[in-house]
This record gives structure tokens, C-alpha cells and sequence, in this order.
């Protein structure tokens, strides 16, 4: 069965973006050449889901071209969105579990890659439809944002790989603990 996977970059502190969704920090930092490449990772994508928030701001920052063309893609809202043109976009809304069927199915036996935002991965977390996380730490801290996880109750992690990369970033992959 393909896992969820909640793949993120956040700052020490526990943010994924500063409290006005800008990535900053992030866009200026280098990972340098011994970082997990993305490419690597995204062969292991069948599907993606994001929150709203995560779409809008993929929207608007990449005008080019929607960067999950090649992959179905899930938008968990309530909202009436605009979709790319001839895009696999599909909004969704209601239980996660059901959700993560969807994405599952159409998957073919890959994993989902859970985009964002935070408050998205802690919704699948607290459904028990969160199987990974892979969060790259980056040494800065911004002070407040948006939380990387913010769960209603404590999440038990098992510890997969852990590399410490010559930027001074760590590389984090979790199991999530059911039970």
C-alpha cells in the first residue's frame, strides 16, 4: 500500500513558512550536493495532496507552469478554486481517510506526497492516514510562522534515517507509530 508522506523543509524553530507564507529562509539557503536530490524523491510520487493554502500559493508562485502536471493531484478545500487548464486537479473535500483512498488509488503503488500545509498533514495525522515524514531541517530560525505539524495530540515517531549535511541542514525520515 502507498504511504502518505508529508516531505517538508522547516526552519529549527518548526516553521515551514513565516506567518506571512513567505519561504525566505528557505530560497536563500543551499543545500549543497549531499541533500536528498528532489528528483529522486518526486519518482517515488504517484499522487500529491495539498491544502489550499498550498495550492494557492503553488498558483501564484509558479505562473510558468503547474509543477505536478505528470501526477494526479488532490486540493483539500471547501472553497470554489480555478484549476489549470487540462490539469489532473481534483478539489476534495470531506474525511481524510476518504481522501487518501482517492489519492491511493490513483497512485499506481507509489507513495502520495501530503505538499502542505501543515495544517493539511496534521488533519491526515489525526485520521491515522499519515505514514512518513521526510522533513529537511534548515538551521535558521524565523520566530514564528506557520508550524510544521500542528497536532491536536502527540504524534510517536520511529526514526528511519537521520543525515546531518554539510549546509549544517538535517535530513529527517520518520515512520508515524500507529497505536
Amino acid at each position: 500500500m502507498a504511504n502518505i508522506v508529508y516531505y517538508v523543509a522547516a526552519t529549527l524553530d518548526g516553521y515551514i513558512a513565516d506567518s506571512h507564507h513567505k519561504l525566505d529562509w528557505l530560497m536563500t539557503f543551499q543545500l549543497g550536493d549531499d541533500a536528498t536530490p528532489y528528483d529522486e524523491f518526486y519518482q517515488t510520487v504517484g499522487a500529491v495532496i495539498m491544502g489550499a493554502e498550498t495550492y494557492s500559493w503553488i498558483l501564484k508562485n509558479s505562473p510558468e507552469a503547474w509543477p505536478y502536471a505528470d501526477v494526479p493531484a488532490f486540493i483539500v478545500t471547501h472553497r470554489s478554486l480555478s484549476v489549470p487548464e487540462g490539469q489532473n486537479v481534483t478539489l476534495v473535500q470531506g474525511e481524510a481517510a476518504d481522501i487518501a483512498a482517492q489519492a491511493r488509488a490513483v497512485a499506481k503503488g507509489k507513495d502520495v506526497w501530503l505538499v502542505g500545509g501543515g495544517k493539511t498533514a496534521a488533519l491526515f495525522a489525526a485520521a491515522g492516514e499519515l505514514q512518513r515524514l521526510f522533513i529537511t531541517q534548515i538551521p535558521v530560525v524565523i520566530g514564528s510562522g506557520i508550524p510544521l505539524l500542528p497536532v491536536s495530540k502527540p504524534l510517536s515517531l520511529r526514526p528511519v534515517t537521520q543525515k546531518v549535511l554539510k549546509s549544517g541542514a538535517v535530513e529527517m525520515v520518520c515512520d508515524v507509530v500507529v497505536g
